[in-house]
């Protein structure tokens, strides 16, 4: 394997373990021993959203998501060319 390619597989590793993390991050967030999970602050928690910090937080969990996922798929679909 070359430098080039333990680089790429490196990052693709740590890519995967942040969207995890920040998955379980979120999950963690959300659930109630009683409920379940749901991804809405106002039937948990009975909180308006714009001023839950923790709907703030979801949102930007799901923002980092989101960006590492299309770093991941960057990656995936450069290695595999």
């Amino acid at each position: 394997m070359s430098e080039l390619e333990a680089r790429k597989y490196t990052s693709i590793r740590n890519l995967r373990e942040e969207i995890r993390g920040d998955m379980e991050d979120y999950k963690l967030l959300w659930t109630d021993e009683y409920v379940g999970v749901d991804t809405e602050a106002v039937y948990l928690f009975n909180r308006k959203k714009d001023n839950d910090l923790r709907f703030w937080f979801s949102k930007y969990l799901d923002k980092q998501i989101d960006n590492n996922l299309s770093k991941l798929k960057e990656l995936v679909e450069q290695n595999n060319e």
